[in-house]
């Protein structure tokens, strides 16, 4: 059995606090999508950007340089400055909450090094979460960037892209949190729960380009495709070309794709799920593990009912209130997933112990 440096408690609470943090501002970068406001700041300022305009001029200014974009030109162009303030404000929160999110992060950990609490171990660890937050705050830009010359919105592909590098954040902070809180020895994972994992995760990403394409908007029907069990546009040989993947917005094959993968994924989720409640039973009841699991079918569950309820209300726009709350029972069905495959073992003795100082 490995040796197991201890770590401070208040290192736990901050990194659960970071978990907190994480999760809201995924829920609100998905708010800014969905309200169309990702595009309304088009400048990338690290440090004078926390400040919000202050007087008339200053927003006639921030109005005028949006003004320029395709989204305006293209969609908003009946935009008054009131509706503009709006839509700025959710950008501007969602990168506000970013930065404040760095404060957190960074001087607690400068404190807790400082002060020795942090092992070699889990600081690497952190040191990667870093890294990975900040890939994350950079293809933000790159993604907003996309929508600011050609196209009026971000492109659907970079959103995703996006969204998963932040949900790979919140991941990896979540398993180094079970790692420093319930250390466990001679480990070997079960290959059922790692499967159910990546079709999670598969999903979610499917989620996303289901909101970056507006695919929802193609067939608001449920369970058929307008009268059709497979999309008509889909059943076509000359629409399977590269170019209507790539220019997703000039044809409805790629948002026809994606919701159709994106509603079949959920199905073959569903009896997953169901094979490792049968197959793995055992292991739930003997490691304790039956309210998390029961957590996981609930949220499962919610989630079904929240997706056909937004497809079928997709009618000319997306209900704003519903699809952001479908992602976040997505991402708190992910961190159930992730937390019923750290614990779902072969060793029956692995758990190393409460390796925890006050």
């Amino acid at each position: 059995m490995r040796k197991v440096e201890k770590t401070n408690r208040a290192v736990l609470v901050w990194m659960k606090l970071g978990l907190l943090l994480i999760f809201l501002q995924i829920i609100i970068g998905g708010v800014t999508r969905l309200t169309g406001s990702g595009l309304s700041i088009t400048k990338w300022e690290v440090v004078t950007g926390a400040i919000p305009p202050l007087s008339d001029s200053a927003w006639d200014k921030e109005f005028e340089a949006y003004q320029q974009t395709p989204q305006f030109q293209k969609i908003n162009r009946d935009f008054t400055l009131s509706e503009f303030k709006f839509i700025y404000f959710w950008e501007y929160f969602h990168r506000l909450w970013a930065r404040m999110m760095g404060f957190v992060f960074v001087f607690p950990l400068m404190v807790f090094l400082w002060k020795g609490w942090i092992p070699r171990n889990v600081l690497k660890r952190l040191i990667v979460v870093f890294v990975l937050a900040g890939l994350a705050a950079i293809f933000g830009w790159i993604m907003v960037a996309s929508g600011l010359s050609e196209r009026p919105w971000v492109n659907a592909y970079k959103l995703s892209i996006h969204l998963a590098l932040a949900l790979l954040v919140l991941g990896y902070l979540l398993w180094t949190y079970l790692l420093t809180r319930f250390p466990l020895s001679g480990i070997v994972r079960k290959r059922s729960t790692y499967i159910l994992l990546v079709m999670i995760s598969a999903q979610i990403f499917l989620g996303a380009l289901m909101s970056g394409m507006k695919a929802a908007l193609i067939y608001p029907t449920f369970p058929d495709y307008d009268g059709k069990w497979i999309p008509a546009v889909l059943t076509s040989l000359s629409n399977w070309s590269v170019d209507n993947l790539v220019y997703y917005d000039k044809s409805a094959f790629a948002p026809a794709l994606v919701q159709f993968a994106h509603r079949n994924l959920a199905y073959v989720l569903i009896f997953s799920l169901l094979y490792v409640i049968f197959r793995e039973k055992w292991v739930w009841k003997r490691k304790g593990m039956g309210w998390p699991l029961a957590m996981l079918i609930i949220l499962l569950i919610i989630q079904i009912i929240l997706g056909v309820s937004i497809l079928v209300n997709s009618i000319g726009s997306i209900p704003v209130a519903s699809g952001v709350l479908h992602q976040a029972v997505g991402i708190l069905i992910l961190c159930s997933a992730l937390y019923l495959h750290y614990f779902n073992i072969d060793s029956t003795d692995a758990l190393v112990g409460d390796q925890v100082t006050r």
